[in-house]
């Protein structure tokens, strides 16, 4: 890895964005996303994209569980090349590329933030994926599509509790269509930092929605295995050269806050759900 300097959490804005994406070029071979985050890793150090720790260990599947999670989700969800799929909170694009590439279906992505909307159209043009994905800066409860466009909505680790949300999420979606969703939960020890919903509450939204709820998933113990355990790994793995960019507080300090979030979730503060529903009305 190139030894850069560290620029914490440096503020850039559209034109040095496209400046820094022009740059990028993916290697060659190796799967997909692992492909990618060797091309941007030195720019999510650089804290370009964020500052979070969870982002610059996880890199463009910014969501516990990564490119597992997102193949698991996608199975449940029975994803298949005649979908057109809309990923809300779409970040760097890493689950769209991913069931883009894996299953050959449209998706279109929406998050809030330009500067990765930008990346995302960038990372997907050098996959040879972009007949396939687009993604567009906009807000989740202000989905700039007509009325049931999408087979299939999706979104991992990102849904605020807001009914906002769902209502948008509901007039997208084709009847018969399906959500299929991670998300984080209030657990049995709640504190004022916890999220605001269950996982029942949750899934009785959807239901009283008019959705048949085929998976609710309590996956707080598989996301402490697949998800804070797997990056404190990735971490150990690549310590040098996190530290030789980052530094050695901030490793010790990534290490803390993993280790940090595994006991929050072990004694009940939050966790994480997950649900796959078919819209029957």
């Amino acid at each position: 890895m190139d030894n850069v300097p560290y620029v914490w959490g440096t503020q850039i804005d559209a034109g040095e964005t496209e400046e820094i994406i022009s740059k990028w070029q993916l290697p060659a071979r190796g799967p997909l996303t692992e492909r990618i985050n060797a091309m941007i890793r030195v720019d999510l150090m650089k804290g370009f994209f964020g500052s979070s720790s969870t982002l610059i260990v996880g890199g463009v599947q910014y969501h516990l569980g990564g490119v597992r999670d997102t193949e698991e989700l996608a199975d449940l969800a029975s994803i298949s090349s005649s979908d057109q799929v809309l990923d809300v909170a779409s970040f760097l694009g890493g689950p769209a590329l991913q069931l883009a590439d894996s299953y050959r279906c449209t998706v279109k992505g929406v998050d809030r933030n330009e500067k990765c909307v930008l990346a995302a159209n960038k990372i997907a043009e050098l996959c040879g994926l972009s007949h396939l994905v687009e993604f567009y800066a906009a807000d989740a409860c202000d989905i700039p599509f007509n009325d049931n466009a999408f087979s299939v909505v999706w979104s991992q680790c990102s849904l605020a509790h807001d009914e906002r949300w769902l209502q948008e999420f509901d007039r997208v979606l084709q009847r018969r269509g399906r959500l299929a969703l991670t998300f984080a939960i209030r657990r049995e020890n709640p504190d004022q930092k916890s999220p605001k919903w269950t996982l029942n509450e949750v899934a009785s939204r959807i239901r009283n929605r008019g959705y048949f709820l085929l998976h609710v998933d309590d996956i707080t113990s598989r996301d402490i295995k697949w998800g804070w355990k797997v990056l404190d790994t990735h971490l150990s793995i690549q310590e040098n050269d996190f530290t030789r960019v980052l530094g050695a507080q901030w490793v010790r300090n990534a290490h803390q806050r993993f280790e940090h979030e595994i006991e929050l979730m072990r004694r009940g503060q939050w966790g994480n759900g997950r649900i796959i529903a078919v819209k029957t009305s």
